[in-house]
């Protein structure tokens, strides 16, 4: 043992920076196989989890010269194989968080004064969790590499639609923000008729009844861009965790963006998060507001920084509004409950502050309305949330757990919709119901073709279900909006 620390041998220093880092590599994938889908989120995680401590190695040798440092020679690579392995582990649960990754790096250091006796052990069990993980992680790159969007093609001839009408179209996405009938009925008891009498007098149409068809942002949305159900198929029920969904709402198989691009429609992308950026999928839209290096490598979430409504302004400075121009506008408020068991207030907790964010998304939603009433005069606006605020549940991932009740069941799915029509343009006729006909409702008034309307995908709902040990997919909400638990299968 002694030999082993003292001789620093390239066989001894790689074995200690290999095992210190490649269980934390291997568990990052396995929880996080979804994020990544660039040559640079490869990179940068195997440079951190085996070139920096390699780095940390040399650095440290080189302090070693001189006398001051020389007693600590026996702890170096104890040091840096505990701090590296538990440095990364915490960045992987706490992103960062300054307090409780110094905190570990800290308890790290001071146990290496006491385990450098036992590195060989240390090294050895370090091994054998990555060895564990690797069975975690096998199926997931399985589901991974075999899957393929084959759901997003359209049964109808629609993509080669021309469009008769051509306005400026600003969809608004609100995250989480429940639907103007929901949200002044039990769970939520709000009164947000100010708010909503504000969208009328400015045009716009509030419809009633209005849903999603899956709970989280990215299923919604790659339904709503493909206008298509997937029925959770793009969904591993390992982890539920959602695979290539960027492809569908940011990349080349977003259907919708594919047909303005056919009809000579310019488009930019306005967010303050990393959900649709963060695998780096090539962009389909012509502008977005958020640099890549303000992206994260290794998880997505809010970006600090971005300013949507700033950088709105600054593009309808510079466009042509008499040009065809599609904007999509996504930020995370309201957003819903607590994620997670651990961080809920409570039933009144969770919906007491996710009425406050409400509060606030009404300032920002009438911010960008007016900036988009200054330049635009006859725009086409459609606010439409990508699901509910999931209040009157403790968290939202308890919708995995348990059957939800009527109540909880419509507090999960019903959405937002408020459109303002062009001037021009009379859409009285049609019926909106979800998300996933959203844009094929739109498409109809712009062509004046309704045939469009034949093809249209049932507006049912689903959810997952965690049963006896395994993830099972149920119809929650039908055409109808009745809310009940009903098999399907999406195999």
């Amino acid at each position: 043992m002694n030999s082993f620390l003292k001789s620093y041998s390239f066989k001894s220093v790689i074995t200690t920076v290999v095992a210190s880092g490649l269980y934390p590599l291997l568990h990052y994938y396995s929880n996080n196989l979804d994020l990544v889908g660039a040559s640079t989120q490869h990179l940068f995680m195997l440079g951190v989890c085996f070139v920096l401590p390699l780095v940390l190695v040399i650095v440290s040798l080189f302090f070693l010269r001189f006398k001051l440092f020389v007693k600590s020679k026996k702890y170096l690579l104890t040091a840096i194989n505990l701090m590296t392995f538990f440095g990364l582990l915490s960045v992987v649960i706490f992103h960062f968080e300054k307090k409780p990754v110094f905190l570990i790096l800290l308890i790290s250091g001071l146990a290496s004064l006491v385990l450098y006796k036992y590195l060989n052990k240390i090294i050895v069990l370090q091994f054998l969790l990555a060895f564990m993980s690797v069975f975690t992680l096998v199926p997931k790159v399985i589901f991974a590499s075999n899957y393929k969007n084959d759901w997003v093609a359209l049964t109808d001839d629609i993509k080669a639609v021309k469009l008769v009408h051509t306005p400026n179209i600003y969809v608004i996405q609100p995250d989480g923000y429940a639907n103007i009938e929901a949200i002044s009925k039990p769970p939520y008891n709000f009164n947000n008729a100010a708010f909503n009498n504000w969208l009328e007098a400015d045009g716009f149409v509030n419809y009633k009844g209005f849903r999603s068809n899956y709970y989280s942002t990215l299923t919604s949305n790659a339904s709503m861009f493909a206008m298509k159900h997937h029925y959770y198929s793009n969904t591993f029920k390992g982890n539920l965790k959602t695979f290539h969904a960027n492809q569908v709402i940011s990349g080349k198989q977003n259907n919708v963006l594919n047909i303005l691009k056919n009809n000579n429609y310019s488009s930019y992308l306005l967010t303050d998060n990393s959900h649709f950026l963060i695998d780096r999928v090539p962009l389909q839209f012509d502008y977005c507001n958020v640099p890549e290096n303000k992206i994260l490598k290794y998880d997505s979430g809010y970006i600090p920084g971005i300013d949507i409504v700033n950088d709105f302004e600054g593009v309808l400075k510079e466009m042509d509004t008499s040009s065809n121009n599609f904007f999509f506008i996504e930020s995370t408020i309201p957003s819903h409950i607590a994620y997670r068991k651990s961080s809920t207030l409570g039933i009144d907790g969770e919906r007491v502050a996710y009425l406050e964010r409400l509060q606030d998304t009404n300032i920002w939603l009438k911010n960008l309305i007016d900036n988009i009433n200054r330049y635009d005069k006859n725009p086409m606006i459609i606010i439409v949330a990508d699901h509910g605020g999931f209040v009157g549940l403790n968290y939202v991932l308890e919708v995995l757990n348990k059957k939800l009740n009527e109540e909880e069941i419509v507090s999960a799915f019903n959405s937002m919709l408020s459109i303002k029509w062009p001037n021009n343009i009379d859409a009285s006729t049609l019926e909106f119901k979800s998300n996933v006909n959203l844009f094929r409702n739109i498409f109809s008034v712009l062509a004046e073709d309704t045939t469009l309307l034949k093809s249209k995908e049932a507006n049912n709902s689903y959810i997952p279900l965690k049963e006896n040990g395994e993830v099972i997919f149920y119809q929650c909400i039908d055409e109808d909006y009745n809310a009940a638990y009903k098999l399907i299968n999406n195999d």
